[in-house]
């Protein structure tokens, strides 16, 4: 059994009131850009950053930078980095009447490149929420988002590119992804390795016809398909879809499958860059154990193929459980899934990422000493390999046990000796940052 070795926790942020929802990205030096929203103000969210170098120093302000203090509220950040610099996507609230999607990029001395509080994406009078972003690989990026300029109940999705210097590269407010009468949600933007990108969604059609749905669409804004993959089965009802490229241009997708939200069950689908489907029609079943199975969490296995861990509820209190899936769709561990903590009380909310040597890091949130959920004990680590081996103690090892609720963990590779995990925790007040690095 392996060990790793930590370094005692770096305070990323412990200003006044709350800071939430931290995302990162690794500079590519051992170091890594954090973000979160920020509430210091104690009247609207804003935009906040921190600069973590290789020997673990934080380089801009103490406390972050500000990224975004525009009127009312920022929320829901997204980010991509570069090697020089890192943009950063929101929803904004200033023109109080509508949200909107705002972007900002930042570089690593922490200057502000794009003009101040961010350039505007998309400021049409209606609402717009719930944005993703990509790389497009030049400097600039892509960015996803739900839109309701044609109705309030049905929204679309709109995409839009920006260049390196914050300029829309697309139609002004951006450009449909592909209009439909249904209710289009959830996007998450994948590079397709070919000088495009995926754009996979929630399709809602009434109470009964819930779908995944793909697109591939290329950097000039052109469809590479005539209409959207449907990636799930047509009837039923298909939610909580996570997203991973095959290394080969094409993705792989896991979604839940709602059985009268009791017994729901994970299945998985391998989709080609021309949109055929490489596995069954209806999907390979992931896990289809008693219980309810859900949120995932994927990531690919550098051979082609992926590794779903989930929160599974076979037992009294959920646990975590994994499945590795290789290209040709062939589950490589036992059936329904490998237990990666069954210790008592819940654990939820898995993150994972590919490390060194065919490794993975697991990170989650962990109640094992509280069974009523009240209130989160603390956050739970374990790496596996590619034969299903628990490399570290069989019940986790700890991130973090200090008092107050913990958030959902971050994790991010940094570097091929490291990985961090990144977290709120409302010990103090309503919450603050933290990141701890993890070295092989």
């Amino acid at each position: 059994m392996q060990s790793t070795k930590t370094i005692a926790d770096i305070i990323v942020s412990d200003a006044v009131d709350g800071q939430l929802f931290p995302q990162a990205v690794p500079d590519g030096k051992g170091g890594l850009i954090v973000i979160w929203e920020d509430y210091r103000t104690g009247k609207d969210w804003d935009v906040y950053g921190q600069y973590i170098d290789n020997g673990n120093v934080a380089l801009w302000e103490p406390n972050g930078l500000p990224i975004s203090l525009a009127a009312n509220n920022q929320r829901r950040l997204r980010m991509v980095g570069y090697d020089t610099h890192a943009i950063i996507v929101w929803n904004d609230r200033r023109g109080r009447s509508s949200w909107d999607i705002y972007a900002q990029a930042i570089d690593f001395e922490g200057q502000v490149l794009w003009e101040k509080d961010g350039v505007p994406i998309c400021v049409n009078t209606s609402d717009q929420s719930t944005q993703a972003i990509v790389s497009d690989g030049e400097g600039g990026a892509v960015l996803v988002w739900e839109d309701e300029r044609r109705s309030t109940e049905f929204q679309d999705l709109y995409i839009q590119r920006v260049n390196a210097f914050g300029e829309p590269m697309w139609k002004h407010d951006g450009i449909p992804v592909f209009p439909s009468e249904s209710l289009q949600s959830e996007p998450i933007l994948i590079p397709d390795e070919m000088n495009g990108f995926y754009v996979v969604w929630w399709d809602v059609i009434g109470t009964d016809q819930w779908n995944i749905m793909a697109y591939r669409i290329s950097l000039d804004a052109k469809p590479f398909w005539d209409k959207p993959v449907l990636i799930t089965p047509n009837d039923g009802i298909q939610g909580v879809h996570r997203v991973v490229s095959d290394g080969e241009g094409g993705i792989i997708v896991v979604w839940q499958v709602y059985e009268n939200f009791i017994n729901d069950q994970l299945f998985a689908q391998r989709v080609s860059s021309d949109g055929s489907k490489f596995w069954q029609e209806e999907g390979i079943p992931i896990c289809t154990a008693a219980g309810i199975q859900k949120n995932p969490a994927i990531v690919d296995d550098g051979h082609g193929g992926a590794i779903v861990v989930w929160r599974d509820e076979r037992d009294i209190y959920s646990d975590l459980y994994a499945q590795r899936i290789q290209a040709d769709g062939t589950l490589l561990w036992q059936e329904d899934g490998i237990p990666i903590c069954t210790v008592g009380g819940h654990q939820d909310r898995p993150d994972i990422v590919r490390t060194l040597d065919d490794h993975f890091f697991v990170a989650w949130l962990d109640y094992r000493g509280d069974f009523g959920e009240k209130s989160v004990d603390g956050i739970f680590s374990q790496k596996i390999d590619l034969d299903g081996n628990l490399l570290l103690n069989k019940e986790g090892v700890p991130i973090s046990t200090s008092d107050g609720e913990h958030f959902p963990p971050f994790v991010v590779s940094v570097s091929d000796e490291k990985v961090s995990v990144i977290w709120s925790n409302s010990n103090r007040d309503s919450g603050d940052i933290f990141l701890k690095q993890l070295y092989r």
